[in-house]
């Protein structure tokens, strides 16, 4: 099969992928598909031992997201109500998980791995406002506030929409910026690119080949508030490991969808061909990617050397070492189908919140692309995007081969570095609020 062929059957495959799976819903009634498709009478089905299983995560991605309120009914309903397919016909229900990738999201894995010994559907008022006592082992009430707001946002994803992570910085956009649609500018008399008009389907075709909106479910200034809580809470709390953890992603997370919003006034600037616009917004996306770098360094649950040696430890030759570690670089960026100007369909599949990998891949490709973005401002010629895609390539291909070595263990004030980014970027209300 040729590398165009096999590019078109990853992207079909993906394609169905996505059709099929809803990640955010638990897998409560699934025989009701099965019997869609496969001629299985109900009696061939009778006393079969299945069970329930929560599938939240793909690839790992690093991503606050859930369904609380799902996980703390699915199990006992799928169990227990008359019209469940599974109560009537099955012999027993258990409890699992089939995530693609665990480390992330704690509090999810913790009420699922509860309901394997519950009978009622736990009520999540009630658990979540015992959680952070048992999780960090002190009753703070800032802290119980905190985690109330973000089991009412974060972990409220009634949108229908399942989670994989593409914020911008972990998945950046391949795509014209004279393409990419913004909140706050309008066309209302069609799209042009370069003071040329260029058709609706177009545009479309380009969008959704090359850009994927990041999720947003929540509103951004409620979780700001948590944050906020979490911080104030540091003195009482600083010798917990699962809150500096907590802290951390919490952070990660606020500043990742600010870093979302800070991209597209680069692109607003673009498209109105304000040149200092967009040379100042995007210093502040490259400036805020390090800050992010320094932030994850803080704790030993985000940084990228643990991966990268973890791999190199199963190697029994420097050849295997080479071999092993160039699969792990390749996992978490661009998988290996790509051509020298045209990146694979499974870029940022893998894509982590790593420190070490936001300095010295996330942030230089970034950095690339605005380079060229500001040369077409320049210029007034067009956004060189073959020339883009070549060195973004080259790029990946020489870190994906590189052999420098990551720190296995965090460096920094989790409490200082958050409370200084929270200062730095996340108190003005016009900056944030979304």
């Amino acid at each position: 099969m040729n590398n165009k062929k096999l590019r078109k059957e990853l992207k079909l495959a993906r394609f169905r992928l996505e059709c099929d799976i809803d990640a955010s819903r638990l897998m409560t009634e699934w025989y009701k598909e099965i019997r869609k498709t496969a001629v299985i009478r109900n009696s061939q089905m009778r006393n079969a031992v299945l069970s329930v299983c929560m599938l939240h995560n793909f690839a790992g991605n690093i991503e606050m997201y859930g369904i609380l309120d799902a996980v703390a009914s699915g199990p006992v309903e799928a169990r227990t109500s008359e019209n469940s397919t599974m109560a009537i016909t099955f012999l027993k229900v258990g409890v699992g998980m089939s995530m693609e990738g665990i480390e992330q999201n704690p509090v999810v894995y913790d009420l699922m791995s509860e309901m394997a010994f519950q009978h009622n559907k736990v009520d999540v008022k009630v658990w979540i406002a015992l959680y952070s006592t048992r999780r960090y082992g002190k009753s703070v009430p800032e802290i119980q506030d905190a985690w109330n707001i973000l089991y009412h946002t974060i972990y409220n994803c009634t949108d229908g929409s399942y989670d994989k992570n593409r914020d911008v910085i972990v998945a950046f956009p391949d795509i014209d910026p004279s393409f990419i649609p913004t909140p706050k500018l309008s066309m209302p008399g069609g799209y042009h690119r370069y003071g040329k008009s260029v058709s609706r389907r177009t545009v479309l075709k380009e969008i959704t080949n090359s850009f994927e909106q990041p999720h947003l479910w929540y509103s951004t200034s409620e979780v700001k508030d948590a944050l906020g809580l979490f911080i104030a809470s540091g003195d009482q709390l600083s010798g917990s490991n699962t809150y500096r953890y907590d802290l951390v992603d919490l952070t990660r997370q606020a500043l990742a969808k600010y870093a979302n919003q800070l991209f597209l006034e680069v692109i607003e600037a673009y498209q109105l061909n304000d040149v200092r616009g967009a040379a100042c917004h995007s210093q502040k996306f490259l400036e805020l990617v390090e800050d992010m770098d320094t932030l994850l360094a803080c704790h030993d649950g985000f940084l990228l050397g643990p991966w990268l040696e973890s791999a190199k430890q199963l190697a029994q030759d420097e050849q295997q070492e080479i071999q092993f570690e160039w699969n792990a670089r390749t996992q978490i960026t661009m998988w290996f189908d790509n051509t020298e100007d045209e990146a694979s369909l499974l870029r940022d599949y893998g894509n982590k919140y790593w420190s070490g990998l936001l300095r010295d891949y996330y942030g230089p490709r970034a950095a690339i692309y605005f380079k060229y973005l500001l040369e077409s401002l320049e210029t007034g010629n067009e956004f060189a995007l073959k020339d883009w895609r070549r060195e973004w390539i080259k790029l990946t291909n020489d870190w994906q081969n590189s052999r420098n070595a990551y720190p296995v263990r965090s460096s920094g004030n989790a409490i200082d570095t958050s409370r200084r980014l929270y200062n730095k970027y996340l108190q003005d209300p016009e900056i944030y609020d979304l």
